[in-house]
């Protein structure tokens, strides 16, 4: 998006006079009950303010496109195994951790939907809605479900411990390739 730096000088003017208590159009005082007196509104646009100013000064920079995630590239060999049982979230996040900034994250999802896909998991179906849950087979290789309390009473989660956390590494290669980690590549 180009911007158009007369456009936004502009923008900062209406905006200091908002902030001042002044008609942007009229140049007349507004009434002192009138919202844009609130002390908030006033330094929410001055902050704004601010903003457009050093925006109008240094530039806009812009946003370079994430690259894919890309198990290559990231540091895979510091990835911290734990003896106690995790979560898939905390798995993923202890991935993401590894990944250079400007890379997608690894999803949660694409290493459920493997699990999935490879009968590790199984979704069934609780009062309407679709929970995974480990398979009979998935014990052996040290998945299992653990019941705990929370703001809104129990629910279950699944945890991975060491030999599963890598088990999951060890495939993550073949997770990306598979496409799990795009969008369209999702588990029944």
């Amino acid at each position: 998006m180009d911007i158009d730096m007369r456009v936004l000088l502009h923008a900062k003017d209406y905006i200091d006079d908002l902030a001042r208590g002044i008609n942007p159009i009229t140049k007349e005082e507004v009434d002192e009950n009138d919202v844009i007196n609130n002390i908030k509104i006033s330094r929410c646009l001055l902050y704004v303010s601010d903003i457009l100013n050093e925006a109008a000064q240094n530039g806009i920079p812009k946003r370079k496109a994430s690259e894919k995630f890309d198990v290559q590239k990231i540091e895979i060999e510091k990835f911290e195994y734990s003896s106690e049982p995790q979560p898939i979230s905390i798995i993923a996040q202890k991935i993401n951790a590894l990944k250079p900034e400007r890379m997608t994250k690894l999803k949660t999802t694409a290493l459920t939907g493997w699990l999935v896909d490879i009968g590790i998991l199984n979704v069934v179906e609780i009062n309407g809605k679709n929970h995974k849950r480990p398979a009979p087979s998935a014990e052996n290789m040290g998945v299992s479900l653990e019941q705990r309390n929370g703001q809104y009473g129990p629910y279950y989660v699944v945890l991975y411990n060491e030999d599963a956390q890598h088990f999951i590494i060890d495939n993550l290669p073949a997770i990306i390739e598979a496409g799990y980690n795009e969008s369209k590549k999702k588990s029944q």
